[in-house]
């Protein structure tokens, strides 16, 4: 490697793909530096617009650079994701920094080791460029925080990002970076993706291992925020696999891909019997003609087995959350986030639920499990608009007269996405079309569980098949 590179324009950079600048560092071609400097200049131009990033880490990102481009030069290529400009999310530790966790409680001491997501990431070779906003330990669906207040839409900063890997969906989406890292314990990865316009992947409960644990372990579960699928399906591949930390992550090892094999899909339009708005269903209805008339697979009308497993989604986070977090709000709760602080203390929410009815909705989410593992028995996939709405008011909680008063306000609005937190199977949201309103839809699937890779190559499919008609690049910039 002679050390000359080719200079690379910002229009160049937030049209190329994670994989396609990872190829290029490969080569010699690209700066790890330069691309460095890249992602933190859009980063820092975007930040007063979208709020997207608890910290820029400048230092440690352009050192880390130099330190792969350094090896490039001695022929050292970690992965295909070398030198390449990522996010992460703050709730993911990162060995050397501190953590926000979106609290004003988190104190200001640097992590001692890393996450396995974002170590494995480092490990790979990524440059991790800065801290994505989260809501406080990420515990709803919007991107308000105590600690860096309002995260906003780059398709309209008027508008939510959704939550509550809120910054990562925001600065994928407007072309800071390729990738970002997230967690999803309800919809946490799927809403802001499909809000923002960029794709989101839920594997597997456990295929990427969740470190320090949860107070909700059991629903979740970390992916990644990414301008394509391939570029997904990158960073899912070099994090996952078996961490001794986390127990749940022994259980999910991918199926192999069936390349050749063609797949029936379940379209389920108004998944639980609730109908998407008439914006997002057009949308959906336009996309669903392509992918049919591209001949991806034999997509066929389909009833989901089952209720709206909402009674069992709120007795499981409720009294996780609360619980989890009752010392914490007992002490701090006048600086929590309201929401989050009623669900603890001497009267909180999670005081109203007894160990019956704990033990009651694990029973009841054996069964809700059932029907739907049983339902890959007859489809391969499901195919569902990922959110009912497109991104609503930044300040609010709910979309307008939505259920403000409701336990979990924003599990009324995210009925296509927490329900498969409670299955564990995989679901990716890719970005479908602009609605009316010039708003971002995605479509999701969702496939059985360890299918991971089945739910990838078929999203790959459809992305190739949305392309020619499809305006979700990156966000505008004003």
């Amino acid at each position: 490697m002679t050390g000359t590179y080719t200079a690379l324009g910002v229009e160049e950079y937030q049209a190329s793909s994670a994989l396609g600048l990872g190829e290029r560092v490969a080569r010699g071609e690209l700066s790890p530096v330069q691309l460095a400097e890249c992602a933190l200049e859009l980063a820092g131009r975007h930040e007063p617009r979208i709020n997207a990033y608890a910290a820029l880490m400048p230092e440690r990102a352009l050192a880390d650079a130099a330190a792969r481009e350094a090896e490039v030069r001695e022929g050292r290529v970690r992965s295909r994701l070398h030198g390449v400009p990522i996010a992460s999310k703050d709730n993911i530790y990162i060995e050397g920094e501190p953590l926000g966790k979106g609290s004003l409680t988190s104190p200001d001491t640097l992590a001692t080791t890393s996450s396995p997501f974002a170590g494995r990431l480092l490990e790979a070779g990524a440059v991790i460029v800065g801290r994505t906003t989260t809501p406080e330990f990420g515990w709803k669906g919007t991107g308000i925080s105590p600690r860096t207040g309002v995260s906003r839409n780059p398709w309209d900063p008027s508008k939510n990002t959704g939550g509550s890997s809120a910054g990562s969906g925001a600065t994928v989406a407007s072309g800071a970076v390729p990738l970002a890292t997230g967690t999803d314990a309800g919809g946490s990865v799927r809403i802001p993706a499909a809000f923002c316009g960029v794709v989101g992947f839920k594997p597997t409960l456990g295929a990427i291992p969740v470190w320090p644990g949860t107070v909700n372990e059991n629903l979740s579960h970390a992916g990644p925020l990414a301008r394509t699928v391939a570029d997904a399906r990158a960073m899912f591949e070099l994090s996952r696999g078996p961490d001794a930390r986390d127990p749940q992550s022994s259980f999910s090892t991918p199926v192999p891909a069936e390349p050749g094999r063609r797949l029936r899909v379940a379209v389920v339009r108004e998944p639980f019997g609730i109908a998407p708005s008439a914006e997002v269903g057009e949308v959906f209805d336009a996309s669903l003609a392509l992918l049919e008339a591209a001949g991806l697979a034999d997509f066929v009308p389909f009833a989901l087995p089952a209720e709206l497993p909402r009674r069992i989604f709120e007795a499981l986070w409720v009294t996780g959350r609360g619980i989890g977090f009752d010392a914490l709000i007992r002490e701090h709760g006048d600086v929590m986030d309201p929401g989050l602080a009623r669900l603890g203390g001497p009267d909180g929410l999670a005081s109203g639920y007894s160990l019956p009815d704990f033990l009651g909705a694990l029973q009841e989410r054996r069964g809700f499990n059932a029907a739907f593992f049983g339902l890959f028995d007859e489809v391969d996939l499901v195919l569902t608009p990922t959110m009912p709405i497109t991104a609503f008011a930044a300040e609010s909680e709910v979309p307008e007269g939505g259920e403000a008063d409701a336990q979990l306000p924003w599990i009324t609005w995210t009925p296509y996405t927490y329900p498969f937190n409670i299955t564990g199977q995989p679901a990716v949201t890719i970005p479908s079309h602009l609605a009316a309103g010039r708003l971002p839809v995605g479509l999701q699937l969702v496939g059985p569980w360890a299918h991971d890779l089945r739910v990838l190559g078929f999203a790959e499919l459809c992305e190739e098949a949305l392309a020619p008609t499809n305006e979700l690049r990156v966000a505008p910039a004003a």
